[in-house]
């Protein structure tokens, strides 16, 4: 018996949310735009926010048109995070630089994480793509 998030996939039912919408979260976006889902991006600078809500690409390899595509297609950028508990799937996209020791930075994972909790929903697939070491998550 398949589960309810892997008919909601299959089907292209299920609504996607990445966090962080630069060189990772951007390009994750595109794809699912352009595979028929709906998507939601998430980011806490509204200046970039803003920039994607008017199909300007603030990354030089991704054209305005493509932008402008994955709006006509549903893609909503906000910063609002409440929206959360309208997406099936979270992807994490956020950055983590090395410390001073030479390991990823986690506090924007843990603030992301920490300003997703109050919307968060039983049944919901999360995915982590920062980079991090084994044992995280």
């Amino acid at each position: 018996m398949k589960s309810a998030i892997l008919n909601k996939l299959q089907n292209k039912d299920a609504t996607i949310g990445i966090i962080g919408l630069g060189y990772v979260g951007l390009p994750l976006v595109l794809l699912f735009c352009e595979q028929a889902f709906k998507v939601i991006g998430f980011d806490v600078d509204e200046s970039r926010v803003e920039a994607l809500s008017k199909a300007d690409s603030f990354i030089e390899h991704i054209p305005d048109a493509e932008i402008a595509k994955a709006l006509d297609a549903g893609f909503v950028p906000t910063t609002d995070y409440s929206q959360i508990s309208d997406v099936d799937v979270i992807i994490i996209c956020v950055p983590t630089p090395l410390s001073k020791h030479r390991e990823p930075d986690l506090s924007y994972v843990t603030n992301t994480v920490d300003s997703l909790l109050p919307y968060m929903k039983k049944g919901q697939v999360i995915s982590l793509e920062s980079t991090t070491y084994p044992g995280t998550t």
